[in-house]
């Protein structure tokens, strides 16, 4: 059995989309999700993780000077994981935006399962923004691990073909997504 997972990439992120296991059902007065019956109905739901400089993402010292301090030296990151009923590539206001999907083994399911929760610090949250929560992260933020190289890695451990040096910056990150999505079919 596969199982379908998402990569969203906007104009300066990147964030992996999981199926969650269990179905969701709404009812009439939650999120407005009904049927045209009004009869509650399943929602798909996922589960996304992402990456981010903390400062950046949380406490919003951006700029110039933001972009200097989270890429030239290691600052803390923190990791996202959020619960939606759309991917990231569908909510972001910052084109250009492409979602690349993928099937993955059951094996490679658990694997990238089992990555992104080794790479939260303390499950204490640090931030709640919208459905998403952040926790501190095990590795630094820098120009060498951004959010690309934490997809990248993601979709290694998940058995992806997708090389390291691909998710230098978004454009060629989303080239060597390209590429690898006609191998996997």
């Amino acid at each position: 059995m596969s199982i379908s997972i998402v990569v969203s990439l906007d104009a300066a992120h990147s964030m992996i989309a999981l199926p969650v296991e269990a179905p969701v059902f709404h009812v009439r007065g939650d999120h407005g999700v009904t049927g045209t019956d009004g009869a509650p109905r399943e929602a798909r739901v996922y589960e996304e993780w992402g990456y981010a400089e903390r400062a950046w993402y949380l406490e919003k010292r951006q700029g110039f000077t933001g972009v200097l301090r989270a890429l030239l030296w290691p600052t803390e990151g923190v990791v996202e994981v959020g619960i939606y009923e759309s991917i990231w590539a569908e909510r972001t206001r910052k084109p250009p935006v492409e979602a690349f999907r993928f099937q993955i083994s059951e094996a490679g399911h658990r694997s990238l399962r089992s990555y992104l929760r080794a790479t939260i610090a303390s499950e204490e949250p640090v931030g709640i923004v919208g459905n998403s929560r952040f926790c501190v992260a095990r590795p630094s933020y820098h120009l060498f691990h951004h959010c690309h190289h934490y997809t990248a890695k993601g979709l290694r451990e998940a058995g992806l073909p997708i090389p390291m040096w691909g998710a230098v910056n978004r454009y060629i990150f989303a080239k060597q997504l390209r590429r690898i999505m006609p191998l996997l079919s």
